[in-house]
């Protein structure tokens, strides 16, 4: 499998830079790749050293970068791919062909990413940066059990080699997974059961990666069922309040954008607010003729419409009566 991501001499840096191999490590190198020689590049501003590893379905490619004085780096894709991609160290922020900033990386994380092949760009400050990306060929699968749209979203993107980078959420790199990598960098390759034995370490931070996103996933999910419950319990005991049942209300009395109260109410109540509202109201309605001698205003006024007129008409779209024949009937 061949490199998937090459670094590009910018203009200032153009014929300046003659990479070298070297086989013991440099003093720079602080994540080396045990068995494997080093491409060092040197430009005016930073050191570069890079290792690579290729494998059966899978292709490691560990930089890392001394910078001397802020930098930007270029770098192509030779096709569409999906990395498994580590932060390990630094400050690095990264642009896509256009000059838009795709994401910016302070804390040693991990994240599966997905970039079509055209030129990006790093920018890198003062001190030591290291990175490690695992390009994945599509045998990779990640269709489980429960799976978060965001994976299908990578998945066909990586399929249909679409030109729109994804980027899945950042997850710290804990104990576990340093452990992973260690095992990952510190294997020598000297038989099919050691480079069995590696492509088994990459699944297993996949799988890892997975884990911590489901459990985010899960722990949203209930957060969002909470909060549609409290929803539910709010309108139940304030239908009669037009004023307090308005969607602005809502919104801020439960610390929501209005994107997020539109998904709450379609994933939770099934419809939207103002439906919920109508049926609740209808409901209510019903019982107070069925139950009660109030007058059709008195019942206009009790279940929170401001016009007898409205709950009328209302009324009739929904039982094909109106509320005085309705109860006549009934009774």
């Amino acid at each position: 499998m061949e490199q998937i991501a090459i670094i590009e001499p910018t203009e200032e840096n153009r014929g300046k830079s003659v990479p070298k191999i070297i086989r013991h490590k440099p003093n720079n190198c602080r994540f080396p790749m045990a068995g494997l020689p080093w491409t060092i590049i040197e430009t005016p501003k930073v050191i570069i050293s890079e290792q690579s590893r290729s494998l059966m379905g899978a292709n490691m490619q560990l930089f890392e970068f001394e910078v001397k004085q802020e930098a930007s780096i270029l770098f192509r894709l030779t096709k569409p791919t999906t990395f498994l991609f580590f932060h390990l160290c630094g400050e690095i922020e990264y642009f896509d062909n256009q000059g838009e900033k795709l994401t910016k990386m302070r804390k040693p994380t991990f994240y599966l990413t997905y970039g079509s092949a055209v030129r990006y760009k790093m920018k890198l400050e003062n001190g030591h940066h290291a990175i490690l990306g695992i390009a994945l060929e599509q045998l990779w699968s990640f269709t489980m059990e429960e799976s978060p749209s965001i994976f299908d979203e990578l998945y066909n993107a990586w399929l249909t080699s679409s030109n729109i980078p994804i980027i899945l959420p950042h997850k710290k790199i804990t104990k576990e997974v340093w452990n992973i990598l260690g095992r990952l960098r510190m294997t020598v390759i000297k038989n099919m059961e050691d480079h069995i034995g590696i492509l088994k370490q990459i699944s297993t931070c996949l799988i890892t990666y997975y884990k911590y996103i489901i459990k985010d996933y899960k722990n949203a999910k209930r957060a969002e069922e909470t909060i549609g419950e409290n929803i539910k319990l709010y309108l139940h005991t304030h239908y009669m309040f037009d004023e307090e049942c308005r969607l602005n209300i809502i919104q801020r009395k439960f610390k929501l954008s209005e994107w997020q109260l539109r998904k709450i109410s379609k994933n939770i109540l099934g419809i939207s607010i103002g439906q919920y509202l109508n049926n609740l109201r209808l409901e209510k309605s019903i019982q107070l003729l069925l139950e009660t001698e109030l007058t059709v205003n008195e019942i206009t006024v009790r279940i929170g419409y401001t016009s007898p007129t409205t709950f009328s008409n209302y009324f009739r779209n929904k039982t094909g009566y109106s509320p005085t024949t309705f109860r006549k009937e009934s009774k």
